[in-house]
């Protein structure tokens, strides 16, 4: 029972639900924390189809694209980029029914599927922290870690796009990590160099890094018996019509806003969490839906702090 929120663009104060997301005619940037396991795209993009309408086309790691031996399909291009015309579309080039990542419309992070996606008008969620924060370490629970590169406002910027911070928690809280991958790396008997020799020789999702800059180990985790609930909050929208996607400074002024924003949210998120007596607690959570037969109240609007001016 995932809960959603989204910001007053005027006041900064939160609404439960999705009806602050904006609707406009150029694209939306939808930016935000990637949580563990990467569990949050499949629930951002159906609640934006479901409660808004909007059709949003996520950016994945080539190994979740199927390179090097990984989990989707693959392909040339990692999934197509192309306009979805229809409100629910698949991929009619998948054979696989079970490959979430082309069912949602999602292709291959990388520059020239970025720019493409914002050329042809479509929405596009993206996570700049990418593996860094989807397989993040212990203690590293909801930290941020984007690179220093303003690319995404710059290109937002060259097509007048929308840029929405989201905020992620659950996933983390979700799962003990019993060896993070330092950990696993550093394993006797040959085991932590051919995890290394497997990284080496995935391709990095970030244009311009190197393989081992970006590891692609999972860590060893153990799902707890329930699971955490999930929030996710939008934040105020930045319109970048009137942005010089050239002024270098102002882009990098504009990117760090976001960048505070998404770790303000997500630290007011946490705070207010505390007074939701459903978070954490799985079997509560599953009897209050069994008996009233619809998802348990979570806490206060009152508890959550407004938007950041």
């Amino acid at each position: 029972s995932p809960v959603f929120f989204s910001t007053d663009p005027v006041s900064g104060k939160r609404r439960l639900g999705l009806s602050h997301v904006p609707l406009t005619e150029k694209p939306i940037l939808f930016v935000g924390n990637h949580q563990l396991f990467g569990q949050d795209l499949g629930l951002v993009l159906s609640e934006l189809l479901e409660e808004r309408d909007i059709i949003a086309r996520g950016l994945a790691h080539p190994v979740a694209m199927g390179e090097n031996g990984g989990f989707g399909n693959g392909g040339a291009e990692g999934g197509t980029v192309r306009k979805q015309k229809r409100r629910h579309e698949f991929d009619e080039d998948s054979q696989d029914p079970t490959d979430l990542f082309k069912m949602f419309g999602a292709v291959k992070v990388s520059p020239r599927n970025f720019y493409r996606l914002l050329q042809t008008n479509q929405n596009v969620l993206l996570f700049p922290g990418g593996v860094k924060e989807a397989l993040h370490g212990t203690g590293e629970e909801y930290k941020v870690f984007w690179p220093e590169k303003t690319d995404f406002v710059r290109i937002a910027a060259k097509f007048n796009a929308t840029i929405v911070p989201l905020s992620a928690i659950g996933a983390a809280d979700s799962a003990n990590i019993v060896l993070d991958k330092h950990e696993l790396l550093n394993l006797p008997f040959g085991l932590g160099d051919n995890l290394a020799n497997f990284t080496s020789s995935t391709a990095s999702a970030r244009f311009g890094e190197k393989n081992e800059d970006e590891l692609f180990v999972p860590p060893l985790a153990v799902p707890k018996p329930f699971l955490a609930r999930h929030y996710f909050l939008f934040g105020k929208a930045y319109d970048t019509s009137a942005l010089d996607p050239k002024d270098e400074d102002a882009c990098r002024d504009v990117y760090k806003a976001i960048e505070e924003e998404v770790k303000y949210d997500i630290d007011a998120l946490l705070e207010a969490r505390k007074d939701d007596p459903f978070a954490l607690d799985g079997i509560q959570r599953m009897s209050y839906q069994r008996l009233f037969r619809k998802d348990p109240p979570t806490f206060p609007l009152e508890s959550l702090r407004r938007s950041p001016q």
